[in-house]
């Protein structure tokens, strides 16, 4: 028999409501705290919050038409992207604002962005992502794992499927890629 939350993911994908009440409502507070991790690089003061960001990435997930989604740990790995999507979101639609907007350099270091993040950061720090994912998914995937959602090595290997070696590894080649990446220089891979 799967475990709880398991069986509520599986349930709530075929349809039940009450499953996905339950679901939400036992993952509030893993939520919340990914939610605090994904604005940890955020400008303080800013109009979403924590709370903000759990709801929108809520109303998300129930307008999407088919998820699949295997456990615990691929939610919570879905709900990072997810709320990394809408910082993403919230971010161009500052940057929209603007006119004659120059691209920022951004700062690597283990948590991608050492100062507070703006919208130019936020947007290079995407673009960046999404030229990885051009390259590898498995290491866009581990930094939306460790970054976005605060996963440890170790919980990292077990949603990825591979050794927990494999990703120390990835994650090195990760973090130089998005370094070259968002320095603007070419990858010499």
């Amino acid at each position: 028999m799967p475990p709880p939350i398991t069986r509520l993911i599986e349930d709530w994908q075929r349809g039940d409501k009450a499953a996905e009440n339950a679901l939400f409502d036992a993952m509030y507070h893993r939520l919340h705290a990914l939610a605090v991790q994904c604005l940890r690089g955020e400008q303080p003061g800013q109009s979403l919050g924590a709370t903000a960001l759990v709801h929108e990435a809520y109303l998300r997930f129930t307008r999407a038409e088919r998820l699949d989604i295997a456990d615990r740990a691929h939610f919570l790995a879905l709900a990072a992207r997810v709320m990394r999507r809408i910082l993403v979101d919230r971010a161009r639609a500052r940057q929209s604002a603007k006119r004659g907007a120059k691209p920022v350099r951004v700062e690597m270091a283990d948590s991608l962005v050492r100062t507070d993040a703006d919208a130019d950061q936020i947007i290079g720090v995407d673009r960046a992502l999404e030229s990885l994912a051009t390259q590898s998914q498995r290491l866009a995937t581990l930094v939306e794992l460790r970054y976005f959602a605060g996963y440890s090595f170790e919980e990292s290997a077990l949603v990825l499927g591979v050794a927990e070696r494999t990703v120390r590894r990835d994650w090195q080649v990760a973090r130089t890629r998005l370094k070259l990446a968002l320095d603007g220089t070419p990858d010499p891979a």
